[in-house]
């Protein structure tokens, strides 16, 4: 009987240990087969290292060409150099060199016990199934799952550097690509889109973004050239895996500059049937691999670089009052999601179940990405979103200038950084985008040429945020931008407080200071009181020293600002270089905070905002010139337009009134 015939029983006949074994025999023999059914090779486990002279084989399984499965059921050691043993396998060549771990069905029979009944022939002879690992000199060879030695795996992928410079070659890959494509005789896609592979080049006179578009594209093209490979290296295998001795090679054993070495590359490795392997890669039977090669030759054809960075004047951006920037005549949300990929907000997107194709989640939410995304969001301050994606490629200081101007005309007041390749790295908060509010801290990052070779920006809320942050712990009273925005608008009573305090202490300081304007008037006639002069400076700094403890916080958007940390203790002309600091960032702070504020029924509300702003960087330039005389009027502006700016809010009047008050007094200390 065949392996593929079983006895049928019946009552009566002389059963026979021929009848049993059939039994046993059939059964092996499917099970067998359906091992062949599911694949042949390492399936799991069984690596090797080598320690020394010791090579160590880790448990795992394996089915070998009739189907029998192979267990180690625990690591194995082998000494080396091996033993020379003689098995002889059809799928080992011994021109190589080295020696073969091959595993190995075994059966190992033991002795049937004594019966001890009379007229008893004795018990059956019992079989252990295991496995024999055996060393074979030579390597593997023949028609086999080899793909881990496919030539074009050993080509380097396009890096880039920070600049989109290249850091290998473009051509080397390119004809490497090309030429595994064309595959002698028998071309695995369009010979014509071969040819356009061929013709592609990067020049040194092409902008980043045209670089790292060819860089992308051709790494790509490698990518989908190794997957077409690796599906027809699959689909090669044949059903039958006829041999005279079965066995499962485990890897390859050589000497390397005198150390033993083990290489996976020349085993066994896991090889699928193949109707799992069309089925898996979604092939037809008239041609298994079209779905890879027309993925490939779609690549190649849709090959379409960037247009040239265009010559000539820049033109302003486009204003996108939604939250949003343009694109392709169209104001659309382009938002980066952080680098953390996935995070939790990845939960929030959905995949098509007919195909690979992800879907953002529903359009409402995604309208604001930032909350999918769990990042910060951009048009904080609700001034608009202007878009920048034009501008890679020209010079970073007119775009610069180009931005200042557009953003100076709606009323605001630029804040741009021009940073060399890397230093965003050092920008905390940063986030690459390309749109940005007017308030944002817009990044340009530009290249040894100067050219902007990418764009990013610092969010305002980011800012606010590290405003607040980095005061003294004490003094931090919100940590919500609107609720502090709100409660500055009204003034709270801890600041009226304040204010009154430093009423009292002013009102003194207008008498004494009255006087001290007289003396000066009569220095210059000739008459200087030098004992009534320095009186007088007494008097100045104890009233100083009292402001300064009754007005050096003021409220602002996540915290408290020093508003006068330092003040003048000298006689001279001017204020000194700490206190217009203090200003300085009060009024940064305040009018960010003012920003913020909702549906300020003052329509000229935002021209009083951002004539606050100039006068702020107008301070900030002053006192980079550290001149006392410039800070003092800068000051004064500053202050001015800061109380314009708080009364057209909607404060009360009485506060209104409460600030004139305040910023006549200062004036006459600093005039």
């Amino acid at each position: 009987m065949t392996a593929n015939q079983y006895p049928f029983f019946e009552s009566g006949q002389t059963l026979t240990a021929a009848d049993l074994n059939m039994v046993q025999g059939f059964l092996h023999a499917r099970d067998c087969l359906v091992g062949r059914m599911t694949g042949f090779g390492v399936n799991c486990g069984l690596g090797g290292t080598v320690s020394g002279a010791t090579l160590t084989i880790q448990p795992g399984l394996a089915v070998d060409q009739t189907g029998e499965p192979l267990v180690l059921p625990a690591a194995q050691q082998i000494t080396l150099a091996p033993p020379a043993l003689t098995p002889s396998y059809d799928f080992i060549e011994t021109a190589p060199g080295g020696f073969s771990i091959v595993l190995e069905a075994a059966d190992v029979p033991q002795p049937a016990p004594d019966c001890g009944e009379a007229d008893c022939a004795g018990h059956a002879t019992l079989h252990t199934v295991g496995v024999t690992l055996r060393t074979v000199a030579g390597r593997v060879t023949g028609t086999r799952m080899d793909f881990s030695n496919e030539d074009l795996l050993k080509a380097e992928p396009i890096r880039l550097a920070l600049d989109s410079t290249p850091t290998n070659s473009y051509t080397a890959l390119r004809d490497a690509v090309a030429n595994r494509l064309t595959n002698g005789t028998e071309p695995l896609a369009d010979t014509a889109l071969i040819a356009k592979l061929k013709a592609t080049s990067i020049a040194t006179t092409d902008s980043p973004g045209i670089k790292g578009y060819k860089s992308g594209w051709l790494n790509m093209v490698l990518f989908a050239t190794l997957d077409l490979l690796r599906v027809r290296a699959l689909l090669q295998l044949g059903c039958d895996r006829e041999t005279t001795r079965p066995g499962v090679v485990l890897g390859w054993v050589q000497q390397v500059d005198g150390a033993w070495v083990f290489e996976c590359g020349y085993r066994h490795v896991w090889e699928p049937p193949r109707g799992l392997t069309e089925a898996f890669f979604g092939g037809s039977c008239v041609n298994p691999v079209g779905r890879f090669q027309d993925g490939l030759e779609a690549l190649l054809a849709g090959y379409a670089p960037p247009d040239p960075v265009p010559k000539g004047n820049l033109d302003p951006p486009v204003f996108c009052p939604q939250g949003s920037i343009l694109f392709k005549g169209k104001c659309v949300s382009v938002y980066y999601p952080p680098k953390v990929f996935p995070g939790k907000w990845a939960e929030k997107w959905k995949i098509d179940p007919l195909g690979p194709i992800w879907y953002p989640p529903h359009e409402e939410n995604w309208k604001e990405p930032w909350k999918i995304y769990e990042t910060e969001g951009w048009d904080f301050f609700e001034d608009g979103v202007i878009g920048a994606t034009d501008y890679l490629g020209r010079k970073a200081d007119a775009v610069q200038d180009v931005l200042k101007k557009f953003i100076s005309d709606k009323g605001g007041v630029a804040d741009i950084q021009v940073v060399a390749v890397g230093a965003v790295e050092n920008l905390k908060g940063y986030l690459p985008s390309g749109g940005f509010s007017p308030s944002d801290t817009i990044v340009l990052t530009a290249n040894a040429a100067g050219n902007v070779i990418a764009t990013g920006r610092v969010p305002a809320v980011r800012n606010t945020r590290n405003v607040g942050a980095a005061l003294p712990a004490a003094m931090i009273a919100a940590t919500d931008a609107k609720a502090a925005a709100t409660e500055l608008r009204g003034l709270t009573q801890a600041v009226e407080t304040r204010i009154d305090t430093a009423e009292a202490g002013f009102s003194g300081l207008m008498h004494d200071f009255t006087a001290l304007r007289g003396e000066f008037q009569s220095y210059k006639g000739g008459t200087f009181d030098t004992s009534g002069y320095g009186v007088r400076i007494a008097t100045m700094e104890r009233q100083l020293t009292k402001f300064e403890e009754v007005n050096r916080r003021v409220s602002t958007v996540e915290g408290k600002v020093d508003v006068l940390a330092k003040l003048p203790t000298g006689g001279g002309k001017g204020i000194e270089k700490d206190l217009g600091k203090g200003i300085a960032e009060f009024a940064r702070t305040t009018v960010a905070a003012m920003r913020s504020l909702p549906e300020v029924e003052n329509r000229n509300f935002q021209r009083y905002t951002a004539a606050a702003d100039r006068a702020r960087a107008d301070l900030e330039s002053a006192i980079a010139a550290d001149d006392p005389e410039l800070i003092s009027e800068a000051t004064l502006a500053v202050l001015d337009t800061v109380r314009t700016m708080v009364k057209a809010s909607g404060a009360g009047p009485e506060h209104g009134r409460t600030l004139d008050t305040q910023l006549r007094n200062l004036g006459g200390l600093i005039t």
